[in-house]
């Protein structure tokens, strides 16, 4: 199917370029036959006004007894007076000629095309006209050999034309047929193959590097994917193993078994299991971004999230220093952003939590502080990723999903914005910088 589509528009193409070409030449042709026409009729006019002239100066006082074959002298009332012998018999030209003189054509009775020229003059006194006519013979010869070159020249160069455009549409067609042929053997677990680039600049070298632009990102995202999917199976299966345990243990041995414990066990593993389909949930919602982008108070959303902190009242939080800043976001991204970062330090944090936002230099900087024990410097870098829980937070009864910050990275850069881990002299101190006029992807 895609072939013919492609045999199609090669076949369009060349037609168009034949049609083009055959209407330029036909066009042409027409045209420089015309010229040629009267140019040679134009010399053909000349020589007759020439001979009509030199004849008319001739006549004053008497017409010759013998005349040019194709001269006549006409009188003032139309009647013949003289001519030549091949014009005897019919009058060259209808039109009498006024000061300037008069030229036109007539076929004589032998069926020759001849120019005539006709001048006024003077016999005996009386006006009278004299008409000369010149062959057109060799203006009509050299139009029927003009005709039949072009009759010859045109089809060939049409013909020369066409094959020239199939082989040309053909050769520019090819890398396109590639990249086809190539997109139709690429499946989901070959997404790291990539389509034929040429090495031109042109359309074609364009659309194939963007086509494999296209297929990182694909496969990018394919792989965030597959991890995501292998993260979050481990992820439950540890949960839903200890569930399962403990329920076989318990059934397996119900007189001995504190079922209190075992409830209390059991309630502990879903709370974890709720807290892990929530993040699960919000980091899909993220990927997906199907939130509008629309102006955000960024300031009102921190306050809001702090409110939530402040109520819980298991730590003290501060503003400092703290601006209004507003920009073009997904507000509900931007708050499970901040909340995020406030759950986190609300974990860690022994005593206070500071929060700062400020806006210059056309950026928003939210900084989330608080006074725990810090982070290791070995896993400084890795905090961001999915999953990952430092050795201290890999208590179950601690210890998050892994999630929050993973999140927290992925909104901001989908903002054109970066997240960090800064110094502190104590606890963790998370920066978050946003554009304040750029719309997220």
């Amino acid at each position: 199917m895609a072939g013919s589509r492609s045999a199609g528009v090669r076949v369009r193409l060349t037609a168009l370029a034949v049609l083009v070409v055959g209407l330029g030449l036909v066009a042409g042709g027409a045209a420089a036959l015309t010229l040629v026409r009267d140019e040679l009729t134009g010399r053909a006019e000349e020589e007759a006004s020439r001979q009509a002239g030199t004849f008319a100066s001739m006549i004053a006082d008497d017409v010759p007894a013998v005349l040019p074959p194709l001269v006549q002298v006409v009188g003032s009332d139309g009647t013949v007076l003289a001519a030549g012998t091949d014009v005897a018999h019919t009058r060259l030209l209808a039109l009498w000629p006024e000061n300037g003189g008069v030229t036109g054509t007539s076929r004589l009775p032998d069926g020759e095309h001849h120019a005539v020229a006709g001048v006024p003059a003077t016999l005996r006194g009386q006006p009278v006209a004299v008409y000369a006519a010149a062959s057109l013979e060799h203006a009509d010869e050299g139009v029927e050999a003009a005709t039949t070159a072009l009759a010859i020249i045109v089809p060939v160069l049409l013909i020369a034309v066409g094959g020239t455009a199939w082989l040309v549409v053909g050769r520019a067609l090819r890398p396109v047929e590639a990249i086809r042929e190539r997109v139709t053997e690429i499946t989901a677990s070959q997404l790291d193959r990539r389509v034929p680039e040429p090495p031109s600049d042109d359309e074609v070298g364009r659309l194939a590097r963007t086509m494999n632009e296209m297929l990182s990102r694909l496969e990018e995202v394919h792989e965030r994917q597959r991890r995501f999917a292998a993260d979050a199976a481990h992820e439950l299966r540890s949960p839903l193993a200890s569930l399962r345990t403990r329920l076989e243990v318990g059934l397996a041995h119900p007189s001995r078994t504190d079922w209190v414990r075992v409830a209390s066990d059991l309630h502990r593993e879903t709370v974890r299991l709720g807290d892990l389909t929530d993040e699960l949930i919000a980091l899909a919602l993220a990927d997906g971004a199907t939130e509008p982008v629309e102006w955000v108070d960024l300031d009102e959303v921190v306050l809001t999230e702090v409110d939530v902190v402040r109520a819980r009242g298991a730590v003290d939080v501060e503003l400092s220093p703290f601006s209004a800043a507003r920009l073009r976001g997904r507000a509900g991204e931007l708050s499970r952003v901040v909340r995020n970062l406030l759950d986190n330090a609300e974990h860690h944090a022994r005593h206070r939590i500071t929060v700062g936002l400020s806006a210059q230099d056309r950026c928003a900087e939210l900084v989330v502080a608080d006074d725990g024990p810090g982070i290791p410097d070995a896993d400084r870098t890795k905090v961001f990723e999915r999953f990952f829980r430092s050795q201290r937070a890999r208590d179950r009864d601690a210890g998050g999903v892994g999630l929050g910050l993973a999140i927290v990275r992925e909104v901001t850069e989908r903002h054109g914005g970066e997240v960090w881990l800064a110094d502190s002299a104590e606890g963790a101190s998370f920066h978050v910088r946003l554009p304040l006029a750029v719309d997220p992807a």
